[in-house]
């Protein structure tokens, strides 16, 4: 009598859905148990079998020994779905999407991210390896050479970009972005006490949409602003229409303008846009900057777009809202030996 081998059993977890049987034996190459999935992603497991039965996606394959993993690519994808997640959006209205209309909504393209330059560099590694102390004294360093208007357009801002998109690709945690947000806006609050808005400014209001959490980037272009003379009401990232034009009436300002670079589409961004300038006074004006206004499928009434912020400057200009001069520091910049 020969002896009966059971071939390996198929695992079935409760609430997971099945998984297909392979007729081919398919490619595992870094494949990822769910567990390991779950801990990379942050993401739970009941949601991946709720999105597998809901959306198809993701779709596991099984190993020889019938447990679920899932290939780099899906895995991938699931990274790109948590970040949109987690700057507001509904699972309905991603996980059914393709990685480049993932990728687009979040800024990104498929290519590797382009080469910084070496003190940009320098700070994306120090920030990796956790050494914040010495990347705050490499900020102030390069404050106090460059200069501030030079320090905040060609090194923090791209600098907060290379390390949001290394959170999106997997390559950083989500900490560690918070972290360095929280030490570069110390350090522009100790520039901010430097700078004197002129006895004639003109004030605006400023904030970031519902699902763009770039704080960082607003209080980069609060202080370029009062780099101008320009007095800044800064309302913070995340903040409702209604919100927003409840306090430009409150301290009536002379102009909003609407930092919408993150978490977004050009659906969700006009949809955002045209809600805004509903909201707000008919006679004030509205000003739009960021990735926003390159996924605007056609202008909106009565809201002006800039894409950058020497655009932001002109377009002030053209609707005299800058003061007759500029402001200048006063005192000292923070001293590059101090630390957190």
């Amino acid at each position: 009598m020969g002896i009966l081998i059971n071939a390996p059993t198929r695992h079935r977890e409760p609430g997971a859905p099945p998984v297909e049987a392979n007729d081919a034996s398919p490619d595992l190459t870094g494949a990822l148990h769910i567990r390991e999935v779950v801990r990379i992603t942050g993401l739970r497991r009941e949601q991946l079998y709720m999105w597998q039965r809901r959306y198809g996606f993701p779709a596991p394959l099984r190993d020889p020994f019938g447990d679920r993993v899932y290939p780099p690519d899906q895995v991938a994808r699931l990274k790109l779905i948590k970040q949109l997640l987690s700057e507001g959006w509904r699972a309905g209205a991603v996980v059914p999407l393709a990685d480049s209309a993932l990728q687009s909504m979040l800024g990104l393209t498929s290519a590797e991210p382009a080469s910084l330059p070496a003190e940009i560099e320098s700070a994306v590694k120090l920030l990796a390896q956790h050494r914040v102390g010495e990347l705050q004294n490499h900020l102030s360093k390069l404050l106090v050479g460059q200069g501030l208007r030079k320090f905040l357009e060609q090194t923090l801002i791209p600098l907060n970009e290379a390390v949001h998109e290394r959170v999106v690709r997997g390559e950083m945690q989500n900490f560690q972005e918070l972290r360095f947000a929280d030490l570069a806006q110390r350090l522009l609050r100790d520039v901010t006490r430097l700078v004197r808005p002129t006895r004639d400014a003109r004030q605006i209001l400023l904030a970031t949409p519902p699902n763009d959490p770039n704080q960082l980037g607003l209080a980069i272009l609060e202080l370029l602003l009062f780099t101008e003379g320009i007095n800044c009401l800064t309302l913070g990232a995340g903040v409702p229409a209604q919100e927003i034009a409840g306090a430009a009436r409150a301290y009536k300002v002379h102009l909003t303008l609407l930092l919408f670079d993150r978490g977004i589409s050009g659906k969700i961004a006009g949809q955002e846009i045209r809600g805004l300038r509903a909201a707000l006074p008919a006679d004030l004006p509205l000003i739009v900057s960021g990735r926003a206004v390159n996924l605007l499928a056609k202008p909106i009434a009565s809201v002006r777009t800039a894409a950058d912020f020497s655009s932001v400057m002109s377009t002030m200009r053209e609707l005299g809202v800058l003061p007759l001069a500029p402001v200048s520091l006063v005192g000292m910049l923070p001293d590059p030996q101090q630390r957190v």
